[in-house]
C-alpha cells in the first residue's frame, strides 16, 4: 500500500527483506502499515514544516529513539538529520546527553524528554514552559504530534525486532 518511491522505514530499519514471515506478517495489517508510514511523513515530512524544520524534526526523533536505545531508529534518524542542509547544527541534540544554550530549544528537549521518559509526569506546567519559551499552540500540537508518531514508531520496532530476532 505505500508507493514505490516511500519505502516502509520499519520495514527497512529493521531489514525484514531478509524475514519473508515477518514480512508476510506486517502485510497481514497492510492497512496499519501504510497509515503508519503515512504518519511518518506527516510528523517528519509535511509539505509545511513551519516552525519545526525537517532537520529539527530529525534531531528530535534521533533524541527519543536514542532514549529508548532503539539503535536502528536513531541511526535512520540520525541519517534524515544528515541529509538536512542546517542538520549539523542540530546534530549535538540528537544526543539524549547534550543540551543547547537556545532557550525555545532547552524548553522543547526537555518536554521531549519528559514525554518520552515519563508521560505521566507532563503536566499544564509543562506547557506553560513551552508557551512562556515562544512556542505557539500550533507548534505545541506540531511537537505532541512528532513525540506521539516516534514513540509509537519505537514501540512497533521493539515489539517486532523481539519476533525478528527470537
Amino acid at each position: 500500500m505505500t508507493s514505490p518511491s516511500t519505502n516502509d522505514v520499519i520495514d527497512t530499519v529493521l531489514g525484514l527483506d531478509r524475514f519473508p514471515d515477518l514480512q508476510a506478517l506486517r502485510e497481514q495489517r497492510a492497512k496499519l502499515k501504510h497509515l503508519s508510514q503515512t504518519s511518518y511523513q506527516a510528523a517528519l515530512r509535511p509539505a509545511e514544516p513551519r516552525n519545526f524544520s525537517y532537520a529539527l524534526r530529525a534531531a528530535l526523533a534521533a533524541r527519543m529513539a536514542a532514549l529508548w536505545k532503539s539503535q536502528e531508529l536513531a541511526a535512520h534518524f540520525r541519517a534524515l538529520l544528515e541529509r538536512e542542509e542546517e542538520g549539523s547544527g542540530l546534530a549535538s541534540i540528537a544526543d539524549p546527553g547534550n543540551g543547547t544554550e537556545d532557550p525555545r530549544l532547552q524548553a522543547i528537549l526537555a518536554h521531549v524528554d519528559l514525554v518520552t521518559l515519563s508521560p505521566k509526569e507532563a503536566t499544564r506546567a509543562h506547557i506553560e514552559k513551552l508557551l512562556a519559551a515562544g512556542l505557539d499552540d500550533r507548534d505545541i500540537v506540531t511537537l505532541a504530534g512528532l513525540i506521539a508518531f516516534v514513540n509509537y514508531q519505537v514501540l512497533v520496532v521493539a515489539g517486532l525486532k523481539m519476533l525478528r530476532d527470537n
